[in-house]
């Protein structure tokens, strides 16, 4: 196996460089669109494509379609010629993979995609709620090798990894920042994580990472104002303005820890009446409990699919809750879209229609974004994880593709 290093480049953000960026952080395109996403002029768009083919970076994707989902089969045909303008292309999938790592409070689940944005292999373990950053780690890099090996992969196939966290997240360097939320992680960083995973890898938190995923391939596609929220045992909203994931100095989109009563009840981050301490996934179990008694989140699911009124009632008090707030955001951020993910969004239009009523409320007519679920299920996360890696990883394929 050849060492893998950087392609020369000609010059700062060349042409080929562009095409390569654009394809990264964009999966199969027609020339006509990567010529709009690399800002190349449309008449020097086959030269590019036609040098990248010859290095064997570049390929065609097979059966092009209008849309190409993460996890669909694109494999690679022919290498592109010119003339065939309505071809999509794609980065040869066989140059390498790279993983999406999800760090959840009680689970890590690993995705591994090629460079032709299939996703080739997935992988997931539970942990235990106390859990420790070493136990995590450990758990991630024994998954990472699955999914390798699963895939058919060799170890120094991966290319870097994105990973998330459920909370709040310093960037460059990548540090996941001290806080109540997440005890056990005090000060890891990205060499840490990275040690652990075997690959280079960028850090973000949970809720922008669902945002970037529905971004780049689920339900905000094609949107540049959206507000996404993360409904789970956290409350958090990544924010897409102007097309640009907006994080500020750590710890935009925190709407869980936004106080409803100072008096409140107290918060895991030491505070007290934050809106996670009423509308979260276990504040809605515990307001269930004295009639269902300790429930997880698949019984509590199953109650709101057979409809009980109980559970209607405390979900969609939740849920209007969570809509309120958010119709601040809305009055802030303007966005034209707001994508509900997370596990409550799998109770549908019992968490939608109270979210949207409340927000038609409370911002004025001509302002009201669409409300959506998103469209990615429970892979947004590791999915925008991945997408961040492809995005932040400073690499230029060299040496062809594996045979």
């Amino acid at each position: 196996m050849q060492p893998r290093t950087r392609m020369d480049r000609p010059a700062p953000r060349s042409s080929r460089d562009l095409v390569l960026t654009a394809l990264r952080a964009r999966g199969p395109m027609s020339r006509a669109e990567l010529a709009r996403q690399a800002g190349i002029a449309p008449s020097t768009i086959s030269a590019v494509v036609q040098e990248l083919a010859a290095a064997g970076l570049v390929v065609a994707a097979h059966q092009p379609r209008e849309e190409t989902q993460p996890g669909e089969e694109t494999q690679p045909s022919e290498a592109p010629r010119p003339g065939r303008p309505g071809l999509r292309l794609t980065l040869n999938p066989r140059l390498g993979a790279v993983a999406g790592v999800e760090f959840c409070f009680d689970k890590v689940r690993v995705l591994l995609c090629d460079l032709a944005h299939n996703v080739v292999a997935t992988a997931e373990c539970d942990l235990p709620r106390a859990h420790s950053s070493d136990a995590a780690l450990a758990a991630g890099g024994r998954l990472v090798a699955k999914a390798l090996a699963d895939a058919g992969l060799p170890r120094d196939a991966l290319i870097a990894a994105g990973v998330s966290v459920p909370g709040p997240v310093r960037r460059h360097p990548d540090t996941v920042t001290p806080s109540a939320i997440l005890p056990g992680w005090h000060g890891v960083n990205g060499d840490d994580i990275a040690a652990a995973l075997g690959a280079a890898v960028s850090i973000d938190n949970d809720a922008n990472l669902a945002a970037l995923g529905e971004h780049v391939w689920g339900a905000g596609r094609g949107c540049v104002d959206s507000v996404t929220l993360k409904f789970h045992y956290g409350i958090g909203c990544g924010l897409f303005v102007n097309g640009s994931l907006v994080r500020g100095s750590g710890g935009a989109g925190e709407i869980g820890h936004i106080v409803v009563d100072e008096r409140g009840p107290l918060c895991r981050c030491g505070k007290r009446g934050c809106l996670e301490t009423y509308a979260a996934i276990s504040a809605i179990m515990e307001a269930l409990s004295p009639q269902h008694g300790e429930l997880t989140l698949p019984e509590l699911l199953r109650l709101l699919a057979a409809r009980d009124p109980g559970a209607v009632r405390v979900v969609g008090d939740a849920a209007e809750l969570v809509g309120t707030h958010l119709a601040a955001v809305c009055n802030l951020l303007a966005p034209s879209m707001v994508i509900v993910t997370g596990p409550m969004a799998r109770a549908g239009d019992l968490v939608l229609d109270p979210i949207r009523a409340a927000i038609r409320r409370h911002i004025a007519p001509n302002a009201v974004p669409r409300v959506v679920l998103g469209s990615l299920g429970n892979r947004n996360t590791a999915l925008g994880a991945i997408a961040l890696a492809l995005d932040e990883t400073e690499w230029l394929p060299a040496r062809r593709a594996r045979a």
